[in-house]
């Protein structure tokens, strides 16, 4: 009885993914036997997919479904001529007497044979993702042809530097990941990208000086897009924004899903497993591993299949948004043709007052939190360099605006840095610190969609040092007038003097005070309490409201002398004296004492 049961009910599972595959016949992994031979499509070049040879070695049949795989040999003029099995295949689909068996997602090479094959992946979970698409859930059946003893191995090198495993039937595979295609970005911006970049994270700016949490911390650490297991494709085409229809998206045509679109594209591409009307699956593997998605899907003009020694490649780009990704799942990404995701308009203008040249870009990127800070970074540090065509010394100034469906209002802010090396990484770095406080704030979801960055920058130096620092007296009481008196030196230009006083609070509690000046924000001292917020509103007040790099201010601390640990200094009274777009540096404090009041 129970035999008849689970027959019965892989006999609705059949009937059930007939019905959804409409005229495409589905062969399910209990169907699979060694030696059966059959067809695999994929685009080498140009519009049209062009067939190879597959034969079944077995199946890899693991817990659960998105370790199975179908081990097959591949051969043919398609696959000899792309060098063998290339990035930008995942998702080719597999057919045997014309029914899908599933989609090409790994190379492989296994002690048993010396060809190089490639692991399919079936093509029920794959349809699982594109009932999730359509709004339904299917399950998978049994599974047959096992190939019993075997060990999966899955690195991340290329498969002619993979290393020995030391066991006999271990079978070694790599991933067809989808390549990343960057157009617009410059050759550092792209290495931030990927996470790929050697250089260190410039100090001073504005996360330095708030408690982010966990989430937005660990997100402006920029970990890149290496982390998905995605590699940048070596060689990066234009996108071609008027390329392909929605004809294009046929089983074993191209396809391809969008991070970024407009003045600089960043994306990836794969292979079409299967189309249901509007609706399509491919890659055989994940992209970002997102689960649910609303990301662009884009057509794809490959212009060929470059053979390389470390990973074969298809060499294509993008073309024009037509449809959305609903799904990123582990046996596939899914999408609809014909809608639009929703996405972030970053509009960046940059301004070169040496040569009076003033560069807009436009660009949308996807509203996903995790990515938002590392795609603000490349894409404003890559619009600064493009403009600037240079690295090196100079001033920048910079304003940020920040819109949103759950901001209550717009945030701005303005700041100005300077550097001696590298001034055009200071904007896209604020830039990214403060899309991460907003992004993982914990009230309501901003629902950005719209964010601009304007800067102006010039290769002169506009900074002010503090050069000295010294106050009237050495000891005072409650409520006196404390006066101090400033050495200011602008860069390599004349001494400027400044006088000031500030009100010691008469209801101060203390026994040591100090005068401290510095320009631009300051980090939390030991005795303060961290920012607190009742409310978003709150967060946007604190981004406009702390100080600018070109703010001069003069502050009173006292020594919290009830506290259980030293140097427990808070901040008791301050002046803020503006010098527009001259960046303000040199720190000097002044120590004093006060007496009790009789």
């Amino acid at each position: 009885m129970r035999t008849a049961v689970r027959m019965l009910g892989i006999v609705s599972l059949v009937a059930a993914m007939a019905t959804l595959a409409g005229a495409q016949e589905i062969m399910t992994l209990s169907e699979i036997r060694v030696g059966m031979t059959g067809t695999g499509k994929t685009i080498v070049s140009g519009e049209q997919p062009t067939d190879f040879a597959v034969e079944i070695l077995g199946i890899i049949d693991e817990p659960g479904e998105d370790d199975d795989f179908i081990v097959a040999r591949v051969s043919g003029a398609a696959i000899g001529r792309a060098g063998g099995i290339a990035q930008g295949m995942s998702g080719s689909p597999v057919y045997i007497d014309g029914r899908l068996i599933g989609a090409l997602s790994r190379a492989a090479n296994w002690s048993k044979d010396l060809t190089p094959i490639g692991l399919i992946t079936p093509i029920e979970p794959m349809l699982s993702v594109l009932e999730a698409v359509q709004g339904d859930e299917i399950s998978s059946s049994s599974r047959e042809a096992r190939i019993e003893g075997v060990t999966v191995l899955e690195v991340d090198m290329p498969l002619g530097l993979a290393f020995d495993p030391g066991l006999p039937d271990a079978l070694v595979s790599v991933p067809l990941t989808a390549p990343i295609l960057a157009s617009g970005l410059s050759p550092r911006a792209v290495e931030n990208l990927m996470g790929t970049a050697t250089a260190a994270r410039p100090d001073g700016l504005f996360a330095d000086f708030v408690v982010l949490p966990p989430a937005a911390a660990a997100a402006l650490r920029l970990p890149g897009l290496s982390r998905f297991g995605l590699s940048l494709s070596p060689v990066a085409a234009a996108p071609v924004r008027d390329y392909g229809t929605e004809a294009s998206f046929v089983p074993g045509g191209s396809i391809g899903v969008a991070l970024a679109t407009g003045d600089i594209t960043i994306g990836a591409l794969g292979t079409v497993t299967y189309r249901d009307g509007n609706d399509v699956i491919g890659f055989g593997h994940p992209f970002l591993s997102n689960g649910p998605s609303a990301f662009p899907l884009t057509a794809v003009q490959i212009y060929d299949t470059i053979k390389s020694y470390q990973a074969s490649f298809k060499l294509g780009s993008l073309g024009r948004s037509l449809g959305v990704v609903l799904e990123d799942r582990a046996p596939a990404v899914g999408g609809r043709i014909g809608s639009a995701p929703p996405m972030i308009a970053l509009d960046v203008e940059v301004v070169d007052e040496d040569v009076g040249q003033t560069r807009a870009f436009a660009v949308e990127i996807v509203p996903e939190s995790r990515l938002i800070p590392e795609l603000l970074f490349a894409t404003g540090l890559a619009a600064v360099d493009e403009a600037l065509d240079r690295v090196g010394a100079g001033t920048v100034e910079v304003t940020f605006t920040f819109d949103g469906d759950g901001l209550p209002r717009p945030a701005t802010r303005r700041d100005v840095f300077l550097s001696a090396v590298d001034v055009a990484v200071y904007p896209a770095w604020q830039w990214a610190d403060i899309a991460a406080f907003l992004e993982y704030n914990p009230f309501v979801d901003p629902g950005l969609h719209t964010v601009s960055m304007s800067v102006t920058i010039t290769e002169e130096i506009h900074a002010v040092e503090i050069a000295h620092l010294e106050i009237d007296r050495l000891v005072y009481m409650p409520g006196d007038t404390l006066r101090y008196a400033l050495e200011l030196q602008t860069y390599r230009g004349e001494r400027r003097y400044a006088e000031g006083e500030i009100l010691i609070p008469a209801d101060v509690y203390t026994d040591t005070i100090a005068v401290r000046a510095y320009g631009g924000p300051r980090l939390r001292e030991a005795g303060e309490a961290p920012n607190e917020f009742g409310e978003l509103e709150d967060m946007i007040e604190l981004i406009e409201s702390l100080p600018s790099h070109d703010v001069l201010t003069v502050e009173l601390f006292g020594l919290d002398v009830l506290a259980p640990f030293p140097e427990a200094w808070v901040g008791l009274e301050r002046i803020e004296v503006p010098f527009d777009g001259h960046v303000v540096y040199g720190e000097r404090e002044v120590i004093a004492y006060l007496l009790e009041s009789e």
